[in-house]
């Protein structure tokens, strides 16, 4: 049974576009696609030591509607920060899907 009450935090789905300039280079761009509301789940967020660096690598999972239109190379927009979705997990039964994520560090 879904329960639309759960769905409080409003994030954005942003894509990439791929363009050609006047030089005819490939451009990557990243867009707004979509707005929704999901459920976050806070998975975890232990410091790590990457290339000489500390990185705090928080994951993340957004449950979603299974129609939201999401992909394996989307990012999500949440409170004003970005997320690289990891994976995509959907459930028929509950019509939704979990979209698990990591940190952008840009």
């Amino acid at each position: 049974m879904a329960f639309a009450g759960r769905y409080n935090e409003p994030i954005e789905i942003w894509d990439i576009v791929s363009e050609r300039n006047a030089f005819g280079e490939q451009v990557d761009e990243r867009l707004k696609t979509y707005e929704t509301r999901a459920q976050v789940v806070y998975t975890g967020g232990a410091r790590q030591v990457r290339n000489n660096e500390i990185q705090t690598p928080y994951t993340k999972s957004f449950i979603v509607r299974i129609y939201v239109p999401v992909l394996d190379t989307s990012w999500i927009k949440w409170k004003d920060s970005f997320y690289r979705v990891t994976s995509i997990d959907a459930s028929r039964q509950y019509q939704e899907q979990t979209i698990t994520t990591e940190l952008v560090n840009e």
